[in-house]
């Protein structure tokens, strides 16, 4: 299986190495769209850990797996304006919303970042890295009556947000600002900070809020611990800084696949 999975995986960078960022947003046509079926059908695959480690140390394959890592989150951001201007656009947004394919594994998120944060109603909840189409904030605004505040640093993506969130009538619930982890900390206290998978760099970001954000603040990340999802995991957490402390982990059920991990500014004393 292992030879398999790598001569697709050169075939896929063989088809794609000149395709730029630009080409997968902007072009009419879904440039990457077979290699992305091909990918997902990968992704399927009962891979064991072993066979992922030796995929990654395959030195051969690094440049492959960062190509092809980059164009799937360009890809996915391209499907993520598609779903914002479907809701914009929507008679009825709620149903739209509620038809996407990857709805009820945002629901289970959400209840697992609820869970494993401890939050409450009415409890306030930073969202960094929101995207277009902030679901993991609209579900745990809608399933757990939390307040939420999305930051994104792409101009294009936070106007989109804004107006999803107007179009799904949750203006008085979540708020969308422009800017990065440098934002942080807000005037206003929150009870969690949601590292999302593609506010990057991880290093300097975690380094900041550990400087920046006061004793006993809750931070929560997610991450592919198992299976072929994990060789694509580009820009993972390494060590946490000093005074952050892993406290918690969720591990998922289908149809999720990934793991929240949970996070605590500890004191000095």
């Amino acid at each position: 299986m292992l030879e398999n999975i790598k001569s697709q995986l050169l075939a896929i960078f063989a088809e794609c190495r000149h395709i730029s960022d630009q080409q997968i947003i902007g072009d009419p046509q879904d440039v990457f769209y077979e290699q992305m079926e091909t990918l997902n059908r990968l992704a399927t695959l009962d891979v064991d850990d072993s066979q992922v480690d030796a995929l990654v140390a395959d030195n051969t394959l690094q440049p492959v797996i960062e190509k092809i890592a980059a164009l799937k989150q360009i890809h996915a951001l391209r499907l993520e304006r598609q779903r914002a201007g479907a809701i914009i656009d929507s008679g009825d947004p709620w149903e739209t919303l509620r038809g996407f394919v990857y709805y009820p594994n945002y629901l289970q998120l959400a209840e697992m970042e609820c869970r494993g944060a401890e939050l409450k109603a009415g409890d306030r909840v930073v969202f960094l890295g929101c995207g277009p189409v902030p679901l993991s904030l609209i579900s745990m605004v809608r399933g757990h009556a939390v307040t939420g505040v999305g930051i994104e640093r792409d101009p294009f993506n936070a106007d989109l947000s804004r107006k999803v969130i107007e179009r799904l009538q949750l203006g008085d619930s979540i708020n969308i600002l422009l800017g990065d982890h440098f934002t942080l900390p807000l005037s206003r206290p929150c009870n969690l900070v949601m590292v999302g998978a593609d506010a990057i760099p991880k290093d300097e970001i975690f380094k900041h809020l550990a400087r920046t954000l006061p004793e006993g603040m809750k931070l929560s990340y997610r991450i592919y611990e198992k299976g072929f999802r994990r060789l694509f995991d580009r820009d993972h957490v390494g060590g946490l800084p000093h005074p952050l402390k892993e406290y918690r982990r969720i591990r998922p059920e289908p149809p999720v696949n990934n793991t929240s991990v949970f996070v605590i500014k500890e004191g000095h004393g």
